[in-house]
């Protein structure tokens, strides 16, 4: 079985007959805990808005949003509506801002960007 959950990248799964939510899983449920501030002890940066690169399923690397190979892309995590299972992050393509809209669903990984600026290894929370 691969990491697409019904042969699809945002696949609802098969939840009939439990309480669970449909945006269940250890990335959507860290990414409302970050933008909503329920987390005791916030796990990536005690506050501060989170910086993360994210790891899309199917995939052994972070995403990049611009052509050509290197590091992933940096997002700054805007919002997460649990409702609709769709994060909004914010990125920097050149010297513009844009936003992208995704389904937590999609998501099998967060790495935490510390904000420091110190050597520290990045945080990984894989699904």
């Amino acid at each position: 079985m691969g990491l697409l959950n019904n042969n699809s990248c945002c696949g609802n799964g098969n939840t009939a007959g439990t309480t669970k939510s449909k945006c269940g899983g250890c990335v959507c449920e860290l990414l409302n805990q970050l933008a909503n501030a329920r987390m005791n002890g916030n796990f990536c940066t005690m506050g501060q808005q989170q910086v993360v690169q994210l790891v899309p399923k199917g995939s052994s690397e972070t995403l990049r949003v611009t052509g050509g190979g290197g590091p992933g892309t940096d997002f700054t995590l805007v919002s997460f509506d649990p409702e609709t299972c769709c994060a909004v992050f914010s990125f920097r393509s050149g010297s513009e801002t844009r936003t992208m809209v995704i389904d937590c669903r999609c998501l099998c990984g967060i790495i935490c960007i510390p904000q420091n600026g110190g050597g520290s290894a990045p945080t990984s929370v894989l699904d």
